[in-house]
């Protein structure tokens, strides 16, 4: 008995360790580094001493830091819904027998998730371009004026989320498909027999029994949404003018734009922790799925 746990022990190290040691390179290492960083004035090339806390009251006074959380922030808040509504929808649409083609259009839906966040982007781009996009071409067969949608802030935040939701929710809908084909018949046929309606069996049985799935996409989502970067830049690359540069693509900017890499870094660890806050206060106001009371 003792020998068949020792093999499965060891059997459970062997299959985590590859992936075990994925993490440690590629995340661990870096986050160690980044945070040495962050404590200096590392300029990507000769300069590199010790300055301790400067660089994070820097941050912490940096108005326009602020501000590009604060236009992060609120552009996950507004799509955060679409991220989950659209998904659950669809995937209840694509799980009903009353549905034919279901394969194709699960197919249909699902492709845009197999590009990648900034071919999405250049795609979207030239759909949307002013002079030459497919959209301002049919508006103007059907009479009306180009409109110039990356030249106006609004227009341009609408696009970037237009394409994140669309890159995304054929990943979504799988995720719920799996979880409705996982919730037993005999529910749905008992209500069936007592009368419920289709909308009532949608609302009362289906949307409670998706709860712990709905918390793991409003999980994933918020995350994505807080970290977009590759879209942006396939998109508007934070333009007009600063209206589309968010937190992500400030620091990128710090980064890699001004050599300012040690406060670049310290403010990576500021976001890091404000983000771990956010999945924890998820975590702890939907425990699994199941709201607290």
């Amino acid at each position: 008995m003792q020998k068949r746990k020792n093999r499965m022990s060891h059997a459970f190290w062997m299959l985590i360790f590859p992936s075990g040691l994925l993490f440690f390179v590629f995340f661990i290492i870096p986050l160690i580094l980044n945070i040495i960083l962050s404590f200096t004035n590392y300029d990507g090339w000769k300069t590199m001493n010790f300055i301790g806390l400067s660089n994070y009251q820097e941050a912490l006074t940096d108005s326009r830091f602020y501000s590009a959380l604060l236009k992060t922030f609120i552009y996950a808040i507004v799509n955060l819904p679409f991220k989950v509504i659209i998904p659950l929808l669809l995937a209840v649409l694509l799980t009903s027998d009353k549905v034919k083609f279901k394969t194709f259009s699960r197919t249909a839906i699902y492709i845009p998730v197999l590009l990648s966040s900034l071919v999405v982007g250049i795609t979207i781009n030239w759909m949307f371009s002013q002079e030459y996009g497919l959209i301002n071409f049919l508006i103007q067969q059907l009479g009306g004026q180009p409109v110039a949608w990356g030249r106006q802030p609004a227009l341009a935040t609408f696009i970037i989320s237009l394409a994140s939701t669309w890159a995304s929710t054929g990943f979504y809908m799988i995720i719920y498909i799996g979880a409705i084909n996982n919730i037993s018949h005999d529910v749905y046929e008992a209500a069936e027999i007592d009368g419920v309606s289709a909308w009532q069996r949608l609302l009362k049985i289906t949307i409670p029994l998706l709860m712990p799935t709905t918390f793991l996409v409003t999980l994933l989502s918020t995350v994505n949404l807080l970290k977009e970067y590759a879209l942006i830049q396939g998109v508007t690359q934070g333009g007009p003018g600063t209206s589309t540069t968010f937190v992500i693509q400030y620091i990128f900017d710090k980064g890699f734009n001004q050599s300012l890499y040690g406060y670049a870094a310290a403010m990576s660890v500021v976001i890091m922790i404000i983000f771990a806050v956010i999945a924890f206060i998820q975590f702890k106001v939907n425990e699994g799925g199941e709201f607290t009371k």
